[in-house]
């Protein structure tokens, strides 16, 4: 059985110019254990995707199954099952960062546990913009792994970094998949990436395409 999969899935957004559909019918199948690299140019509906998995955004037909059961319009129920990697960091500069993983898990062992993984004890009082780039993008992956999921999504999670803090990134993402037993679905423009990944797909003409 699969992880997630997507039947028929169909999105439109209302333009100026009128009704814009961005994904038409698409279906997709994530096994456990399993890397998705997902790559294609701005605009092509990687993110409108990645936001309909994540619960962010609703499809307006088809139907989406998480370990076997339908989920469309309930993912709060998925909160802890499914983590989330945004391209702009989102952690909050009044909050260090203890606190700012803290606001996704109560469980301060969880958060000690998650900050010594990624050996990030050190920074735990610190504020972000006390941290690099890099290493604000650690924290974020750390965050989005603190309540164990089971799916962790990540969008264009390397756009503001350097090509040693992109590798470097993605390294811990896929890492932590072996790691913590967690399928990805990462979102990049980045196709140097494309080898490390079990499978990769892009958006053409409103639906998926393995390549």
């Amino acid at each position: 059985m699969s992880l997630l999969e997507l039947k028929n899935i169909s999105k439109s957004y209302l333009s100026k110019v009128g009704n814009f559909q961005v994904i038409k019918k698409l279906n997709l199948s994530v096994d456990h254990n399993q890397n998705i690299f997902l790559f294609g140019p701005s605009g092509c509906g990687k993110s409108t995707l990645l936001n309909l998995i994540s619960g962010l955004d609703s499809s307006d037909s088809g139907e989406i199954y998480f370990d076997g059961k339908l989920v469309k319009n309930h993912f709060d129920l998925l909160k802890d099952d499914i983590g989330i990697i945004f391209q702009d960091h989102y952690l909050i500069s009044e909050l260090n960062i203890f606190d700012n993983i803290k606001l996704k898990s109560d469980d301060t062992r969880k958060v000690e546990k998650i900050l010594s993984y990624f050996n990030l004890s050190q920074f735990k009082f610190k504020y972000p913009n006390q941290l690099s780039n890099g290493q604000k993008q650690r924290v974020c992956v750390a965050r989005s792994l603190v309540n164990s999921p089971k799916l962790l999504i990540a969008d264009e999670p390397t756009s503001y970094l350097d090509k040693e803090n992109a590798k470097l990134v993605i390294d811990l993402i896929l890492n932590s998949s072996k790691k913590f037993n967690l399928s990805t679905i990462i979102a990049s423009h980045d196709i140097s990436f494309r080898p490390l990944f079990d499978k990769s797909y892009t958006i053409e003409d409103k639906s998926i395409k393995e390549c």
